[in-house]
């Protein structure tokens, strides 16, 4: 499967909520996470579950769209709209990025530049 397929595969996985079940097949077990300039997990575990916290308060989901993808060497990048409804955050609707570096076929390194 080429870096293209599985970028294709990653985000259809995300589109159709499989959030947790994408993480499990493409990031690495020591996998890095950051947003904005920090790092907000360190391992596949702690990515996990700050995914499974944020899901747990999602009252309605309203959108989730691909704006735009690029695949370079070993990096993969995915322009993305999202809105939904949180019981803490309310009604939450940004633009991001996502780049993934990757490395013997999994997820090293994600890295998300948001506008909200």
């Amino acid at each position: 499967m080429t870096l293209k397929e599985k970028l294709e595969d990653l985000n259809n996985m995300i589109l159709k909520g499989e959030i947790l079940e994408s993480m499990d097949k493409y990031y690495h077990q020591d996998c890095v996470v950051i947003e904005k300039n920090d790092v907000v997990a360190t391992s596949l575990q702690k990515a996990k579950a700050r995914e499974s916290d944020l899901f747990e308060g999602i009252e309605e989901w309203l959108k989730a769209e691909i704006v735009s993808t690029a695949v370079g060497e070993d990096v993969t990048m995915t322009e993305w709209h999202y809105e939904y409804k949180h019981k803490n955050l309310g009604h939450k609707k940004f633009d991001q990025v996502a780049v993934q570096y990757w490395k013997d076929g999994k997820i090293v390194r994600d890295r998300f530049y948001a506008l909200y």
